[in-house]
């Protein structure tokens, strides 16, 4: 679900500001399709940075999986293409997390430039086991830091145990 207000930073926690570099662009100076997702995973990246650090922990490299028990591979990415980002631009990358499932969940990302919604990244992850790398249930203490962290609260899937 996507939060069609008039500001589309409206309902995001992490916020991350980029500028678009020469080499993300085309020949026509817009951003190549593909840097799209690269920009959402720059959000996934740092809203993982600020919930790790919004639990009294100092960001480091391991600090996630050792948090929460396990990590998280991507299963799904869309994208929807509403107007171009250029080279040089000054954008901003706003993530959060929507909806918990029970060895899932997804994430939407808006990436905005100015007040206009260039693109919107929706994600869905499983949650893994690093030691294993079998699919396991997500972890309640990454649902319960996530549902602490956001504006709004993610939805739960109904799920039978």
């Amino acid at each position: 679900m996507t939060n069609e207000t008039n500001d589309p930073r409206a309902g995001f926690r992490l916020i991350t500001p980029l500028r678009v570099r020469y080499a993300e662009a085309d020949m026509q100076g817009i951003v190549f399709n593909a840097n799209y997702l690269a920009f959402a995973d720059i959000g996934v990246t740092e809203y993982f940075r600020q919930l790790v650090g919004a639990q009294g922990n100092e960001d480091s490299p391991g600090k996630f999986m050792e948090l929460f028990g396990g990590d998280n591979w991507v299963r799904h990415a869309e994208v929807d293409f509403r107007a171009p980002a250029k080279a040089d631009d000054l954008i901003d990358v706003c993530l959060r997390i929507t909806r918990f499932g029970r060895t899932s969940y997804s994430a939407i990302a808006h990436i905005i430039r100015e007040d206009t919604l260039l693109n919107v990244v929706k994600l869905t992850y499983v949650w893994f086991d690093p030691a294993t790398e079998e699919v396991t249930p997500v972890a309640q203490s990454f649902i319960d830091a996530v549902t602490d962290f956001e504006i709004i609260e993610p939805e739960r899937a109904v799920v039978a145990v």
